[in-house]
């Protein structure tokens, strides 16, 4: 009986049906609609539903032109593959947890040997994402320095984060210790996963943009007096375990500049800081989970 109130309806032009842009957002004042705006410029649409979904057919000739949508449907259950995203990797940057605790125990040109490159790298993206703005219209390419200007902001962050690590002895020390304790955590969690020994795990690593984040926010944390206090750094992504990567790295670096002379009382207050962090965490997402309206 659910086929009967679920019929597809189809419909075919051999001439193609035209794309339709949704330029609702084109001229808002919000710049999040703005980025979406930005970032969906290209996206089409050839058929829209009603108390349900359309589908379509996009297919691109021999020279990956794209070629003319003939077909369209309704579709009560819409399906969308998501491509997944592999890290870029370079040789000139150390993302290794346990490399770089020990790089910050050997001082400041092994730190600088280690993570000196991924400023550069990072303005060599920027630079080719510079280069996708030609032919822009005017209120996106609008929307395109603003963005580019914040990379230049992110970018100079990274920088005076690798710069602290290597001038300040106690923050290259908390450092090192975050990283140690992170890739502590990494193996045995990999271990369970994986059936093994904790030591017979691969060497657990950073992401490209989990490392950059903990780089930025480094003078934040350890600077009572720096401007940076007043921005705050949202970074969403899905997955669990690397939600609690954030949840546990940057406390011990917040705590390093905390007064006490006494490297064992602050380690102790990391970890309480660290797990009061986890424990609301946890809380919150059980509070979420109860929630009949969340969507």
């Amino acid at each position: 009986m659910a086929y009967a109130f679920q019929t597809r309806i189809e419909l075919e032009c051999a001439d193609g049906f035209y794309p339709r842009s949704d330029l609702s957002t084109y001229q808002s004042d919000d710049f999040d609609l703005r980025l979406g705006d930005l970032h969906y410029r290209d996206v089409r649409e050839y058929a829209v539903g009603r108390n349900t979904s359309a589908g379509w057919q996009e297919r691109l000739d021999a020279t990956n032109d794209p070629l003319p949508v003939t077909r369209v449907w309704t579709d009560f259950l819409p399906q969308q593959e998501v491509e997944r995203v592999v890290p870029a990797r370079s040789d000139g940057v150390e993302f290794g947890m346990e490399a770089l605790a020990r790089a910050a125990v050997s001082g400041a040109e092994a730190v600088s040997a280690a993570l000196d490159s991924l400023p550069e790298l990072y303005a060599e993206w920027r630079r080719s994402q510079e280069g996708l703005m030609t032919g822009l219209a005017p209120r996106r390419l609008k929307t395109g320095q603003a963005l580019l200007e914040n990379v230049d902001t992110a970018g100079s962050r990274i920088r005076d984060g690798i710069d602290l690590l290597k001038r300040d002895t106690m923050a290259r020390e908390a450092f090192g210790l975050m990283n140690t304790a992170m890739a502590m955590a990494n193996r045995r969690r990999e271990a369970v996963i994986q059936k093994k020994l904790p030591g017979d795990v691969d060497p657990p690593t950073w992401r490209p943009f989990q490392l950059a984040f903990v780089l930025l926010n480094l003078v934040g944390v350890t600077d009572r007096n720096s401007g940076e206090r007043e921005i705050v750094d949202l970074l969403f992504f899905r997955p669990a375990a690397a939600r609690r990567k954030h949840i546990l790295d940057l406390p011990p670096m917040r705590l390093c500049r905390g007064g006490s002379a006494d490297l064992a009382c602050w380690v102790r207050a990391s970890a309480s800081s660290c797990a009061t962090r986890y424990a609301c965490s946890r809380r919150w997402s059980r509070l979420r989970a109860r929630t009949p309206a969340d969507p």
